[in-house]
């Protein structure tokens, strides 16, 4: 996996809050930097993947809005698993239907 170093600029206090960290855990302050930042990175991901299918879902953006911020993958998923939502409400209110033909 190809790397890239960023540098960045942070409080003094957050530095020792880190270091406090990372002598308590006996780690490496560069790693635990690393892990938090990835995971803090998938939550937000997550979560900003959840409202952007929430707006397509309701038809509030197009598909070509979503390839164009999350490339072409995700963006046919999303269809994927909005059509197949479809299907199922569908068969959903069919069935509903016939179950109270048969309960009348």
């Amino acid at each position: 996996m190809q790397t890239e170093q960023l540098n960045i600029r942070i409080s003094e206090d957050l530095v020792h809050d880190i270091d406090v960290v990372t002598n308590l855990l006996k780690i490496n302050r560069s790693e635990w930097i690393k892990t938090k930042l990835a995971e803090e990175a998938q939550k937000e991901k997550k979560r900003l993947l959840i409202e952007l299918s929430t707006l397509y879902a309701k038809g509030m953006i197009t598909k070509q809005q979503v390839q164009e911020l999350v490339g072409k993958e995700i963006a046919e998923e999303m269809e994927f698993i909005k059509q197949t939502a479809i299907e199922s409400i569908s068969m959903g209110r069919e069935y509903g239907r016939k179950l109270k033909q048969k309960l009348n």
